[in-house]
Order: structure tokens, then sequence, then C-alpha cells
């Protein structure tokens, strides 16, 4: 117990050169957002699980989103200040 709180599982995700996905960040997000007691009722826990389907696929999409909009940001940027070869480069990820 640290400051009147549980501290539970703690999960750990690396990547190797490269960050992480849009489906990864999803998946690290619904590992918060959602749990899924195992001694649940099946139908709950299908019924849960289903929900955090359709969570995740949402996630995803606007987290890929917010990817693309940073990277046209820091292209715009770039390109004002002269460095329209970076741009891109950086706009074909």
């Amino acid at each position: 117990m640290i400051g009147g709180m549980e501290i539970g599982p703690v999960r750990v995700m690396t990547t190797h050169y490269r960050g992480h996905t849009p489906e990864e960040i999803a998946q690290l997000a619904l590992d918060k957002i959602i749990y899924i007691g195992q001694n649940s009722h099946p139908m709950v826990i299908a019924q849960a699980e289903a929900f955090k389907d359709q969570i995740r696929s949402i996630l995803v999409k606007y987290l890929t989103m917010a990817q693309q909009e940073e990277r046209t940001t820091i292209c715009a940027k770039l390109t004002q200040n002269g460095f329209e070869e970076i741009a891109k480069l950086i706009n074909t990820l």
C-alpha cells in the first residue's frame, strides 16, 4: 500500500528502434480504462470484451489521426523555416 492505494499489476511494453503504434497505445489505455474481472459471469465477460473491441477501434482511429496531425504541424513548421526536404521525409512516414 502506498498512500492508501493498492498498486495493481504493472505492464511494460518496449519497442526496438521505433515508437509505439496507435494500436499498442490503445491497448495500454484500454487496460487502464476497462477492467474485466475473471470471476465475472461469462455473459458479462463477453459483453465487456465486445465493448472493449469497439472502444479499441475508436481509440486507434483517433490516435492515428492525432499522429498524422502532429506530422502535418511539424512539416508546416519545417517548411516555414526553409527545411522543405526534411518535411518531405517526415511526410513519407
